[in-house]
């Protein structure tokens, strides 16, 4: 097969095991149809995963897909597993592993050798003499592999090779352990021709699927579940098979697009350098993950391999908003494609009302039948007031007026739904209860089904008004005034600053918790405090509804030892009762939680507690495979391991946690444009001791381009404008201004 490039040519830091990805939400009660529910993997923490357009490929090390694993491997499209078994054997037994990695995010090789062999024709092949090179490439259509056996014996070799193969065409909630059964279609035939074998599903909805697998040169055995071949390795020789896996699914087969522009949030687009070559791999493979995340027409990022691999409200438009100043490109196409699936109706089975911007959306077959409510699913509270952030954050950033006319319908729609169907009870905050038995309990951003309990662990009753969210509707309401100022409203631009000012008004009477000096994380249904220390209010300083005099405080509390575990700040505190290190949204350390504080931090002047928590996320980024932050880590103190411990089944890579190390970037450098007036502005600048200086490359501002050199003298960092290409400039402030 083509290889796309030398594999072996990858760094070293390529060659290291990828982390595990996979959802890590608890369960709940059987009456819930889970979108937070694990898949019955155990053991995959160590799994490949290679993507390629919405195509992705779960293996263990070896490359393989044992049939009938209970661990969620396979290849994927669509929410539907195109091929569930594809397991490699030499003389009935699984070779052993001497190396795996993959390359990009497309690419996989495998170094396998031989264990003890007993030939046909009487010889024994003692273990590691025979070496087995796996290369695979992920394409959108489907994989090719091509395998190369090398025989180090003297003597000529009579091998027995063979691959044991299944296809379920299984939904990924069947996989996952979400549903109890599977909506059954008719399975087809299979077909079997000279070199191939086609398999066949038609769905109860009437959508066929097909997988075809091809084989060079012809085995010597094919049948349903095995192909063989009858391998003569010469003396010192090799041979080689050549595999090929097509998948379709409807009418056409799916086949690769058109050549794209290459991302905009590449890392090479924007190029960032630095004077610490660990954190210079940090930013690279961060920018890479966004890159394989990349779905659809290219336009979002999907939330995460492999269980997530599709569109998200919240997950995509977080994302977008942490890399914004570096790629506005993802953030067009993220605003376009959720307008586009913006609530229509109300719907109580998909929490779906009018204006109210998705949740989830899965296209595998009980999703096309309505068995589950998530084609799409509406049950997220803060999706919508994060659209009209993202959309007026993007307007700041690139000046483009002509996107803001071309979703100002949208717009009007989200902020109508945030007054009418928002507010639930009233009382002029905005909560969530859930309306569909089979939705989710919690619809915030800890939206496990134990995300949100009292200090004594009761779970609150509904509707719920979570911290931050009131800071995203704050935000929203100040963001969405600028934007119809520029549209020429007027009226509506007052109206809208004043609903902000009510908005920040209520967020401080209610939500402050003095003893503490931070903020509740909810009020419950009762108008009673979710008297819990959390990291939300970090996101509350991301939104700015933080009246300045408070901000100080609610910062110290970000960093004191129940909350900061040393590699980052936890979600719930160590005093909580109901504290656990490894609960997902209980004491676990989230990347891009962490960031969102960061950004807060640094806009109210907290630049030392920013960089303090941004030193231990790096730090701990350096102890995870390829350097890459996963979807989250446990919360065990720094102190206790020496390293940080991996979430069993977090996601990896995973879209806002990719996007976290953007985040730290712009809160060190302090950068903050403005393209309508196409100005760079630079607020007070700090690099950490551990980093002498920093380089950022063509950083556009609407139409003009400016190269930025930091570097730190002292406890200084001075600020170097090398270029300015276009009618731009750079100005230089001690203070955060709108």
């Amino acid at each position: 097969m083509p290889s796309g490039g030398n594999v072996r040519d990858a760094p070293e830091l390529a060659r290291q095991p990828e982390a595990v990805p996979q959802s890590g939400w608890p369960l709940a009660g059987p009456e819930v149809l889970r979108a937070d529910a694990p898949p019955s993997a155990r053991d995959i923490r160590d799994a490949l995963v290679t993507k390629a357009g919405d195509l992705f490929l779960l293996t263990d090390l070896e490359g393989n897909i044992p049939p009938d694993n209970p661990n969620g491997f396979g290849l994927y499209h669509r929410d539907t597993r195109m091929l569930s078994g594809f397991e490699l054997v030499v003389q009935g037994l699984r070779p052993t592993i001497l190396l795996s990695t993959t390359h990009a995010h497309f690419l996989s090789e495998q170094v396998l050798t031989n264990p003890n062999l007993s030939c046909n024709d009487g010889r024994e092949a003692q273990e590691q003499t025979i070496e087995i090179r796996r290369y695979r490439r992920l394409l959108e259509s489907g994989a090719r592999e091509r395998l190369v056996f090398e025989n180090f014996n003297s003597f000529p070799l009579p091998l027995l090779v063979g691959f044991r193969l299944a296809v379920d065409f299984a939904d990924m909630f069947e996989v996952r352990g979400l549903v109890a059964h599977r909506a059954l279609g008719q399975r087809q035939p299979v077909q079997r021709e000279p070199g191939r074998l086609t398999f066949r599903y038609r769905g109860r909805d009437g959508v066929s699927c097909s997988t075809r697998i091809e084989l060079d040169p012809e085995p010597h055995r094919i049948d349903d579940g095995f192909v063989g071949y009858s391998l003569e390795l010469p003396a010192h020789g090799s041979r080689a098979l050549s595999i090929r896996i097509d998948v379709r699914i409807g009418d056409e087969p799916v086949r690769p697009r058109p050549a794209r522009p290459v991302p905009a949030f590449r890392a090479d687009q924007t190029p960032i350098h630095t004077s610490d070559a660990l954190f210079d791999q940090v930013l690279r493979q961060a920018g890479q993950d966004l890159e394989a995340l990349l779905s659809g027409d290219g336009s979002f990022p999907a939330a995460g391999v492999p269980w997530y691999a599709t569109l998200f409200g919240r997950d995509s438009l977080l994302t977008a908003l942490l890399v914004l100043w570096r790629a506005p490109a993802l953030a067009r196409g993220t605003l376009r494609l959720l307008a586009k699936h913006q609530g229509q109706r109300d719907d109580p089975w998909r929490d779906e009302e009018p204006g109210k911007i998705l949740h989830e959306l899965r296209r595998g077959e009980l999703a096309r039948l309505g068995e589950i409510p998530f084609a799409p699913y509406y049950g997220s509270v803060d999706a919508t007031p994060l659209w009209v952030m993202l959309l007026h954050d993007y307007y700041r950033t690139t000046g483009d007026l002509e996107l803001v006319r071309e979703l100002r319908v949208p717009l009007d729609r989200a902020l109508a739904w945030c007054e009418r169907y928002g507010d639930l009870d009233g009382d002029g905050l905005v909560e969530y209860a859930r309306r569909s038995a089979s939705g989710l309990v919690h619809q915030g951003w800890k939206d496990s089904w134990n995300g949100i309990l009292h200090a004594d662990g009761a779970p609150p009753p509904p509707p719920i008004a979570l911290v931050e969210v009131q800071g995203y509707v704050f935000a929203a309401l100040h963001g969405a005034a600028e934007l119809y100022r520029a549209l020429g409203d007027a009226l509506q631009a007052v109206r809208l600053e004043r609903e902000a000012a009510r908005v920040q008004n209520a967020f401080e009477e209610r939500f402050w918790w003095a003893e503490e000096g931070t903020y509740y994380l909810a009020l419950d249904g009762e108008k009673r405090p979710v008297a819990q220390v959390t990291s939300n209010p970090g996101h509350a300083l991301f939104s700015g509804i933080v009246r300045p005099e408070r901000a100080p405080s609610v910062a110290r509390r970000l960093v004191t030892d129940d909350l900061f575990s040393g590699w980052g700040v936890r979600t719930l505190s160590t005093r909580a009762k109901s504290y656990n290190p490894t609960g997902y949204h209980l004491g676990s350390v989230w990347p891009h939680d962490n960031a969102l504080a960061v950004l807060g931090l640094k806009r109210y002047g907290e630049e030392d507690r920013a960089l303090v928590i941004i030193e231990g996320l790096l730090a701990a980024a350096r102890h995870f495979p390829l350097f890459r932050l996963p979807e989250l880590f446990c919360g065990f103190a720094r102190s206790a391991f020496g390293t940080p411990v991996r979430y069993p089944v977090a996601c990896s890579p995973q879209a806002w946690a990719a996007a976290a190390p953007s985040a730290f970037v712009q809160a060190m450098l302090g950068i903050r444009l403005h393209g309508a007036t196409r100005e760079v502005r630079i607020i007070r600048p700090r690099l950490p001791r551990w980093l002498h200086w920093m380089r950022v490359e063509a950083l556009s501002v609407g139409d003009a381009q400016v190269d930025l050199r930091y570097e730190r003298v002292g406890d200084h960092t001075a600020v170097d404008v090398m270029a300015i290409r276009g009618d731009a400039r750079v100005t230089f402030l001690d203070r955060w201004a709108p």
